[in-house]
């Protein structure tokens, strides 16, 4: 069962790597300056990272507490 589930698998990758290969290429750029209707406009100039020092210390207590909950879960030697 076990060998019929990595073909399985392995097959379900390979149609993955196909249909990237497959894939249409991408419209060439306008010429600079010029706009038409398919071209997107520009992002606004957001910075990236606004928050990234909460989200890091966040990132830091979430893993200090998953790592105290599995040592909680985990048998001890008498």
């Amino acid at each position: 069962m076990k060998i019929v589930q990595m073909v399985f698998f392995t097959l379900v990758l390979f149609m993955f790597c196909i249909f990237n290969v497959l894939a249409k290429d991408p419209p060439q750029p306008a010429a600079a300056g010029e706009r038409t209707s398919t071209t997107p406009q520009p992002p606004p100039g957001l910075p990236v990272d606004e928050n990234i020092n909460t989200m890091m210390a966040l990132a830091l207590l979430f893993g200090i507490y998953i790592i105290y909950s599995f040592k909680l879960k985990q048998k001890t030697l008498m």
